[in-house]
């Protein structure tokens, strides 16, 4: 696919932290950016609770970033020439499913599924992995990846082996359960721990 790489953070259940990794993934890239040139890196915000819009209205310009709220069908092709002008697109998208999320899904190279270390999480990822097989069957094949967020002490290979049952696999970098993250939404920076999905993200 040509043009930025495009990233959706998404998992059909909330809750899951998807938007906070998001922005921390988002600021991250940002990082990278020589001081004084323009933003290289799109955040897009398709969840109706517009979180992520509300903290880019905030922050994304001391982050280095852009931030747009948008919704509704063919996004991707309604904003190719803005698209362009960046060399990563970030999607946080809402945790439903509807013809909008197979949209985005289907014009997307990256799809991260946030996860917490709890059954529900992951029960729910059945009928995500069943929507990436008919992806795959469609002929667009993304590369999809689980990572388990909000982890505390709980042991993950039970869920692991769950998701190995769906068909998903799970990054080996984990996110820990950080006080970090709600200073994110203060302008704070994210925690460390999302430097490491970054190499999976491009």
């Amino acid at each position: 696919m040509r043009g930025p790489t495009r990233v959706l953070f998404w998992h059909r259940k909330g809750g899951t932290g998807k938007t906070s990794l998001a922005i921390g993934c988002a600021c991250r890239f940002a990082r990278s950016r020589v001081p004084g040139q323009r933003p290289r890196v799109l955040l897009i915000d398709t969840d109706p609770q517009g979180s992520a819009a509300a903290w880019g209205e905030r922050y994304a310009e001391d982050a280095g970033l852009v931030v747009r709220a948008d919704s509704g069908h063919d996004l991707w092709d309604r904003n190719q020439a803005l698209l362009e002008r960046f060399d990563r697109v970030l999607v946080d998208a809402a945790p439903s499913v509807t013809a909008e999320t197979l949209d985005l899904l289907a014009g997307t190279d990256r799809l991260l599924i946030p996860t917490r270390p709890a059954w529900p999480d992951v029960w729910a990822l059945e009928a995500v992995a069943e929507l990436l097989a008919d992806q795959d069957r469609a002929g667009h094949r993304l590369v999809a990846r689980v990572v388990f967020n909000q982890v505390r002490d709980e042991a993950l290979a039970p869920f692991a082996a769950a998701l190995a049952e769906f068909g998903l696999q799970a990054l080996p970098n984990v996110i820990p359960a950080d006080p970090q993250w709600p200073a994110l939404f203060r302008g704070g920076p994210p925690p460390d721990a999302v430097a490491g999905l970054l190499s999976a993200l491009d």
